[in-house]
């Protein structure tokens, strides 16, 4: 039996059982539920995150404008070796790992009231959570779905590997500029669905989720009589939350495609911030960024249990974990079709520096989740 085979029969005998639902410490309902979900196959897991109406009001009550600028950008785990480690393995084979000759389901991208600007996408912006009593960012984007609720992220920006379970207060923030403006809304997320093989072996060929989200809200500042900021105690300025919607309504969504070529053109996006190898950091975070590549290479490395990965050259650091791969990509409308996000950094030259960026290829079972999360309705 091959590792893989063993890690996944452990896990089948283990925390990911032949039951429906395996419940975790954690979760404001007092237990995390991964969930097989009953209307797809056994390996899409589905969680809760903040569904209740009541859950939802203490993520909204937690994320004070305060603590969005308090929080980092999130690092990707490590499994046995660090980001520096050697080069991973490439080749210029398919990126599709099954139904290679199936011809793939297009989902088309929709517009929003947001005005696109700079050519930059409407749908891409942050994703804020707590692992502990730690702040963290990374990036996603809107995707099409019915219920118009709909981010796609990487799946360690949504699951705590180190737990594991879930993590807490997630939200999403499209559009998040360096003055923490949030016009377009602060989505709380409502249930997380992903592969069982990363819940379980975090296994990064299945580093994506797609995570519905409840209707959004800004804030607005109290005014006194005068016109003036009004401020608590404590000296805090007082906001007041109003609601704004649906995210697709107000963003747009991305369109979405599996199975795709290794040459096509990548438009990679995120919101880098993190250090480095060599302690440099080119980026601050504060504003959208993105990569563009014509090629894609094939990348493996077995200790991440990752076969049939996709690189592109790019020098994103953390805090772009979880921001899309589109392709087809328009700077007019500010659409594509989503068909990766980004997962892991890569110092392929050991410069000491990352010079490529991966995605899990897109494939059926990608396809199976997105379309398993968009039968969800958040209101």
């Amino acid at each position: 039996m091959s590792t893989r085979a063993k890690r996944l029969a452990a896990t089948l005998a283990g925390v990911l059982t032949a039951t429906i639902a395996v419940v975790l410490p954690g979760s404001p309902a007092g237990g995390a539920v991964l969930h097989h979900a009953r209307s797809a196959p056994d390996w899409v897991v589905s969680a809760p995150l903040a569904q209740r109406a009541a859950d939802a009001q203490k993520v909204m009550d937690y994320w004070t404008p305060e603590r969005l600028k308090a929080a980092s950008s999130y690092a990707t785990p490590a499994r046995s070796a660090p980001q520096t480690s050697p080069a991973p393995t490439t080749t210029t084979t398919t990126a599709s790992a099954s139904s290679d000759t199936e011809r793939p389901t297009t989902v088309q991208p929709t517009r929003g009231r947001a005005a696109v600007k700079n050519g930059l996408p409407t749908t891409v912006g942050k994703v804020f959570f707590r692992i502990g009593d730690k702040l963290y960012w990374c990036s996603g984007t809107a995707v099409h779905s019915p219920n118009r609720n709909l981010v796609a992220t990487a799946a360690h920006c949504a699951y705590n590997v180190q737990e594991p379970k879930p993590v807490e207060d997630w939200i999403f923030i499209p559009g998040y500029t360096a003055d923490g403006r949030t016009d377009w809304g602060i989505y709380v997320g409502h249930t997380l669905n992903l592969h069982d093989s990363f819940a379980g072996l975090v296994d990064w060929d299945y580093d994506y989720a797609f995570v519905t989200v409840h209707r959004g809200f800004t804030w607005q500042a109290e005014k006194d009589a005068k016109g003036q900021p009004k401020k608590d105690a404590k000296g805090n300025p007082i906001y007041r939350r109003m609601d704004v919607g649906r995210l697709e309504d107000n963003v747009g969504g991305q369109g979405f495609l599996w199975n795709q070529s290794l040459k096509v053109v990548t438009h990679a996006f995120g919101y880098p911030a993190g250090e480095q190898p060599n302690g440099t950091r080119p980026f601050d975070g504060n504003s959208m960024r993105w990569c563009v590549s014509r090629s894609r290479m094939r990348v493996t490395a077995p200790n991440l249990l990752l076969n049939r990965g996709v690189s592109i050259p790019c020098m994103f650091t953390a805090g772009a974990s979880g921001g899309p791969w589109l392709i087809r990509y328009n700077s007019t409308t500010g659409n594509g079709y989503l068909n990766g996000v980004n997962s892991r950094t890569w110092d392929r030259d050991a410069d000491r520096r990352y010079d490529h960026i991966s995605s899990p290829s897109f494939t059926k079972a990608t396809y199976v989740i997105y379309k398993h999360a968009t039968t969800q309705s958040t209101g």
